[in-house]
């Protein structure tokens, strides 16, 4: 989904690993849509680097409610994507989760500033944390929600970053 449209490339089928047999079609990216997609985030930055510190906190609350309120679902994608087991099922969506609401916990802490000392005597810096800009991560079509967690959790350092998530095999 690039700027709230579907967008789709090449169709390949996706087999299971339990199975050997498909489990449904998906469809790669090209980089067009790679570019499509940043150039989105690019013009959606402004408006997003203004958002207030608890405006973010709740978009990544309500993922994890989101993720909560499918866990069967979600679970079930994984066991026949990747042939995980239950006790698998269980850590990776639990510490999905419980990333997302890390994140959410550190956004305000990450829209701070600080006065450290100088080497210069009598004299202080000023640091302002302001937004930085666009992120692209790329990552192979199987990766996982907590890999994708733990990398958003990461970026709660730099307020005001737009993350572009995009998994595929380019």
């Amino acid at each position: 989904m690039i700027n709230g449209k579907d967008v789709h490339g090449e169709k390949f089928d996706v087999t299971g690993p339990l199975t050997n047999k498909t489990i449904w079609s998906a469809t790669s990216a090209t980089r067009e849509h790679v570019e499509s997609a940043v150039s989105s985030a690019q013009a959606a930055f402004p408006a997003w680097s203004a958002t207030k510190p608890n405006e973010r906190r709740d978009i990544f609350l309500a993922a994890a409610h989101v993720m909560q309120r499918r866990k069967e679902e979600l679970i079930g994608y994984m066991h026949q994507e990747i042939g995980a087991g239950v006790d698998m099922q269980e850590f990776i969506f639990n510490v999905s989760v419980e990333g997302l609401k890390d994140t959410a916990g550190r956004i305000a802490g990450s829209m701070t500033g600080t006065l450290p000392c100088s080497t210069h005597d009598g004299m202080r810096a000023m640091v302002e944390k302001v937004p930085y800009g666009v992120v692209l991560g790329i990552g192979p079509w199987y990766v996982d929600d907590h890999s994708l967690s733990t990398f958003c959790s990461s970026l709660t350092r730099y307020p005001g970053m737009h993350l572009i998530t995009w998994a595929c095999d380019l």
